[in-house]
């Protein structure tokens, strides 16, 4: 059997990790800027919504982390690896913003969304392909 390192000195690496950081500080931060927005707005809604779009939020990234760091296990080429975490981020960033503020029209933000999806299915799907043969 193969065995697998990876190396935090990997570029693929380090970005994951830094993607994966800037959604964790994303996470955190979700609470506040939707506080402050609805605040300067003087829309005071249910808080309930942010809790709905924290969880949300957090049901999305925990697949994404476990399977990112997984599909680095494969080898991916560098540039696929490297914008597939980019977009990623943006497209969850795109979705937040549309939870927190509003400012983003819902079919752009139900675009990020769908894209988000699709980038780590497409990653879980390519670590099942890639390990198959320990099915």
């Amino acid at each position: 059997m193969k065995t697998i390192t990876i190396s935090l000195e990997t570029p693929l690496t380090q970005t994951y990790m830094v993607h994966a950081a800037l959604l964790a500080v994303k996470l955190l931060a979700l609470s506040p800027l939707a506080a402050m927005t609805w605040v300067n707005k003087g829309i005071f809604l249910n808080t309930d919504i942010v809790r709905r779009a924290y969880l949300t939020e957090l049901k999305n990234l925990a697949p994404f982390w476990t399977v990112g760091a997984l599909y680095l296990t494969t080898t991916p080429p560098f540039n696929l690896g490297v914008s597939l975490f980019r977009i990623y981020t943006i497209s969850r960033t795109v979705v937040i913003f549309g939870y927190a503020t509003k400012p983003i029209p819902a079919a752009i933000s139900d675009f990020a969304l769908v894209t988000s999806y699709l980038i780590t299915f497409y990653m879980a799907v390519w670590v099942i392909y890639y390990y198959r043969k320990a099915i």
